[in-house]
């Protein structure tokens, strides 16, 4: 081969290697052109000129065909908009709005509320606004042409609403509430506007009876919780997630003590609890709700302390009740929450069965009862309890072994009149009284001494 030969086929080479270099730029080239027509394949017809868009739909076929925007076309979605599925697309897309683009007003809700009047009132008249509705943008949250998602929106709430507000502190809690859970925001919050914070559908506790229809016959009750009435359940509740049940927002044994901060540092202070109430056990004894009571209270007082005090409840099977006993009112005496005094009483009442009578030390029996039964030696009046006319009262209790009220009285029920008792504990003994009655008077004849009689009418005379 001679040295001509030899330089025309380098040259052959060089061209084929530079048309292969070519081809390999120019299918490259398509490539890119079409990834970049794929990528803004949405604006294919976003035309620039009104002419543009009355060339493109010249004509009497719909816009929706086998040929072109098959994705609009009807059946395709399970919810469809009216306008789309009809083939009214210039409602929505129109040359007037042109340059904007697709044709669509900047502030889509004059496209939307032409149709959606009752949207536009209500956005119109209320407070409170959602932000894409403000800036017109609906189409941020609805699909305009159609969806699988009811209301045509472009997801279910549970992952529309978090694309821009962040829900993760919603379910933080154990315990979900179920529209939270099943991503129902909508039925609590407007999506569109409302009179009421974070766009609520309703006020207060108004909200939640729409579904917890149990809780509304309560709300005829004479008695209502108070933050139920003003603020609805949020006080107490968390309407999202929480750590128990019923999504308290603090401690069950705590949550009451955030408003009844008085009560605790009143109980904090006493130097005899009441259980229930120290440990935060409020709604033992209180509904959180209604009641037909006072204080809110779940039933008759007495029948709430024999709920768990069972044993006392044989004091209403007795002839003979105390006052308080036989209204049922244990509170009368006892402090439900707590107490400086033994039983949680009221008021000091001596413990001890020898306590002289003292100024203060009786208070408890002198709320209802006049001091001057034990205070006056002689009388006529004030007392049936007399020999003659000393009083016998002040008798027992005067004295350096004065003996308390409940040395002779079973201070909550009896069978025997004046609900006397019939024994009483001294030390580790159980010494009966023996009390007989007559017209005038009566006797008794403890283990303690000999018998004693008295007489309001004719003195009886007792040898020691």
């Amino acid at each position: 081969m001679n040295r001509g030969q030899k330089t025309e086929g380098r040259r052959q080479r060089t061209e084929d290697r530079g048309q292969k270099t070519e081809v390999r730029y120019l299918a490259l080239s398509f490539i890119i052109i079409l990834l970049v027509f794929l990528a803004h394949s949405s604006d294919a017809y976003s035309f620039t000129t009104a002419n543009e868009f009355l060339a493109h739909v010249k004509g009497e076929k719909g816009c929706a065909t086998q040929q072109c925007h098959q994705q609009f076309m009807k059946g395709v979605k399970k919810f469809e908009h009216d306008p789309a599925s009809s083939g009214e697309c210039g409602s929505c897309h129109n040359a007037e709005a042109y340059p904007n683009r697709f044709g669509l007003e900047l502030n889509q809700s004059v496209s939307c509320t032409a149709c959606h009047k009752k949207v536009e009132q209500e956005i119109q008249t209320n407070q409170f606004v959602h932000g894409p509705i403000k800036n017109g943008d609906c189409t941020s949250c609805h699909d305009p042409h159609g969806s699988d998602t009811p209301f045509i929106l472009k997801k279910p709430y549970s992952q529309l609403c978090s694309t821009c507000h962040s829900l993760k502190g919603l379910y933080a809690g154990s315990f979900i509430h179920k529209p939270v859970e099943d991503g129902n925001c909508g039925i609590c919050h407007a999506p569109h506007s409302s009179n009421y914070k974070s766009r609520l559908r309703d006020i207060g506790a108004n909200l939640c009876l729409s579904c917890h229809e149990d809780i509304m016959s309560g709300m005829t009750k004479e008695y209502v919780h108070a933050p139920l009435i003003k603020n609805g359940c949020i006080d107490c509740h968390d309407p999202h997630s929480g750590n128990d049940k019923s999504r308290l927002k603090s401690a069950s044994n705590r949550i009451c003590f955030n408003c009844h901060e008085e009560k605790k540092t009143e109980m904090d202070h006493y130097t005899k609890k009441h259980k229930p109430a120290f440990e935060g056990q409020c709604t033992s004894c209180h509904s959180p709700h209604f009641s037909e009571r006072k204080y809110l209270l779940t039933g008759e007082i007495d029948t709430l302390c024999y709920t768990c005090h069972k044993d006392n409840s044989v004091w209403k099977k007795r002839q003979f009740q105390h006052g308080p006993v036989m209204q049922g009112n244990c509170a009368a005496c006892h402090n439900s929450h707590g107490s400086d005094n033994a039983f949680i009483l009221r008021l000091p009442f001596p413990y001890k069965f020898y306590t002289a009578y003292e100024k203060g030390k009786y208070s408890l029996c002198f709320l209802c009862h006049k001091e001057a039964l034990v205070t006056t030696g002689k009388t006529l009046t004030i007392t049936n309890f007399r020999n003659g006319d000393v009083n016998l009262h002040w008798l027992h209790v005067n004295q350096e072994k004065g003996r308390t009220c409940r040395a002779c009285h079973d201070i909550h029920a009896s069978d025997i009149e004046y609900h006397l008792r019939d024994e009483f504990i001294f030390g580790t003994s159980s010494i009966p009284i023996n009390y007989s009655k007559t017209v005038t008077g009566g006797s008794c004849a403890p283990g303690c001494h000999k018998e004693r009689r008295y007489d309001r009418v004719k003195v009886v005379e007792n040898n020691n």
